[in-house]
């Protein structure tokens, strides 16, 4: 195969028209709205968004340009987003506002009844070294829309090119299509940065199709049931529900994926929100990469495995008064130390399918959730030590662990008719 010819991009050009643009902003009085509205420039961008597919070479230039990275590589991991791109789904707002010397670009939205997604790219006066983003409030009209985030970070120093994912359990209602997301960024030297773009959502919101299933599956007498699927152009959602009646916990559902009739596989989302709800309440929502703009007649979901620990053989007891282990899963061999307000656990490599127990999960002794404050991994040559730190507290707890590799069930494949 012949090489292909490098490819030119005008990056000083780019970086100048950037500058010379935020200077200008930056002279004005006070800060004005602005937006792009030439022709040229949203049709390079979507021409440009379809060639990502097609040209790997192309798409790694484009991603060092501002404000195409968060997208391009959201376009690369999730090819759900690929989907929208392609159909037209993402919609461009190109608004920009300034304050502090600090400039911040909403690229786009995606909107549906699942989730939120804003992508934007930030440029200052000053270095932004030190520039961090603490907060972004997104509000429907005047109402605050709660729900969990993803922030996904850009590491270049120039410039910020990034997303903001929210992601709901239950699908939201568009009672007004006039929105304003809030960023709240923090700099060592310019302090608090407060920056509101309001903008308006044009596209009409697709509609969730929901499947009912009520799929019973059972594992040497443990069982769950797959509930319903929920279709939308961000995400597949998954909703189950465990019986009450299994004598084992259920933790985990490895490499879940969805399959349509054309043999297209669809996988967990990766960077981002993959799960809804604390499993041990009994139902947990798993999220994979949408197919929505694909027509099937059935879908098949595939399961890894399933793993499961004996029920009330979940968590680790500790007293953080005394830095004592109180009990502790009888299969459970691997090293526990307590310290302060932390719990560390030796895990060897190898060990537990390679994966992290995920200590997140702790409760006091009066039964009210104990926070955590940080998460940090290290490793050794032997070891993989995963620590927890939690908020100041000086009695028991129980800390439950999300993951422990003790697979009950492998290679699951359950076949949906959607018809």
């Amino acid at each position: 195969m012949s090489k292909l010819p490098p490819i030119a991009v005008p990056k000083e050009k780019l970086q100048q028209i950037r500058i010379d643009t935020l200077r200008k902003v930056q002279r004005e009085k006070r800060t004005k709205k602005r937006i792009v509205p030439v022709a040229l420039v949203a049709l390079f961008c979507i021409t440009i968004l379809f060639s990502i597919r097609v040209s790997p070479t192309f798409a790694g230039y484009i991603a060092k340009i501002p404000g195409f990275n968060a997208l391009v590589s959201a376009v690369r991991t999730d090819a759900g987003i690929e989907d929208i791109v392609d159909n037209q789904y993402f919609e461009e707002i190109n608004v920009t506002e300034s304050e502090k010397g600090l400039s911040l670009t909403l690229q786009g939205v995606i909107a549906d009844h699942s989730g939120f997604v804003l992508f934007y790219d930030a440029d200052a006066l000053f270095d932004m070294s030190n520039l961090y983003l603490n907060d972004v409030q997104l509000f429907q009209g005047d109402v605050e829309i709660p729900g969990p985030r993803f922030t996904s970070h850009s590491d270049n120093q120039q410039y910020i090119s990034s997303l903001v994912e929210y992601s709901f359990s239950e699908p939201i209602v568009y009672t007004t299509k006039e929105f304003k997301a809030v960023f709240h960024f923090e700099d060592v030297d310019k302090g608090n940065i407060e920056i509101t773009i309001p903008f308006t959502l044009q596209n009409e919101i697709a509609l969730e199709k929901v499947i009912a299933v009520n799929r019973i599956v059972d594992i040497d007498g443990q069982k769950f049931t797959i509930t319903q699927i929920r279709r939308s152009p961000l995400k597949t959602a998954i909703d189950i529900e465990l019986d009450e009646a299994n004598t084992m916990q259920i933790l985990a559902f490895d490499d879940i994926a969805v399959m349509t009739d054309s043999g297209e596989r669809r996988y967990s989302i990766v960077n981002g929100i993959a799960k809804h709800g604390d499993i041990r309440d009994g139902k947990i929502t798993l999220n994979v990469q949408s197919n929505y703009f694909h027509e099937t007649d059935s879908l098949t979901i595939n399961i890894g495995a399933v793993q499961a620990v004996p029920k009330g053989e979940d968590f680790i007891e500790v007293d953080f008064g005394t830095k004592e282990v109180l009990t502790k899963p009888d299969y459970f061999d691997w090293e526990i130390s307590v310290e302060q307000q932390e719990i560390a656990v030796a895990v060897r490599k190898g060990e537990n399918g390679r994966k992290f127990l995920r200590l997140y999960n702790a409760v006091k002794e009066d039964g009210t959730p104990l926070k955590i404050t940080e998460m940090k991994i290290s490793r050794d040559e032997q070891y993989e030590i995963e620590t927890t730190k939690f908020q100041d507290y000086d009695g028991t707890a129980k800390i439950y662990f999300d993951y422990y590799f003790n697979p009950i069930g492998e290679n699951i494949e359950l076949d949906i008719p959607l018809q």
